[in-house]
């Protein structure tokens, strides 16, 4: 397989709309399990979020990553949505998103995520990013979630 050639941007509006078409099913099902539609969901976190960046694949929509949270509090809310476009080039897309987890951490000394306790890659991502994973669970809607944190 030829090296990738990989961009990192600023998120804009169009990224969204072209994420939700193409985004994970498992993330579109946990969207629509929510009471929302995948676009809707995904433009409420940007609108939230402090920090939004765009990695494009060979031009192709592959990952969106943020992180909300209260400006000088003590817990950040980093979150990742990805596009089939990754399932190529899994740990490339790690890399980078370790990397901005790294930064993240340096404006929060908690990172926090909930993930949808079905969502297995998004567990193990979370787990190769260095988050404790809780084995407990909270409901939300037809959503079951496990917390996930990481601390500095």
């Amino acid at each position: 397989m030829d090296k990738p050639e990989i961009v990192i941007v600023d998120t804009i509006a169009s990224h969204i709309n072209e994420m939700a078409k193409v985004m994970r099913e498992q993330s579109a099902n946990t969207a629509r399990n929510l009471g929302f539609s995948p676009r809707r969901l995904l433009w409420k976190t940007y609108k939230q979020s402090l920090i939004c960046r765009t990695v494009f694949i060979n031009e192709k929509i592959g990952a969106i990553f943020g992180i909300g949270g209260i400006l000088f509090g003590e817990v950040g809310q980093p979150w990742l949505i990805m596009s089939d476009e990754v399932n190529d080039f899994p740990f490339k897309v790690a890399f980078i998103y370790r990397r901005e987890l790294k930064k993240f951490q340096n404006m929060f000394p908690i990172l926090e995520d909930y993930v949808d306790e079905t969502d297995k890659k998004s567990i193990r991502m979370l787990e190769l990013m260095k988050f404790n994973v809780s084995k407990n669970t909270i409901s939300i809607g037809d959503v079951t979630l496990r917390r996930a944190e990481r601390r500095a």
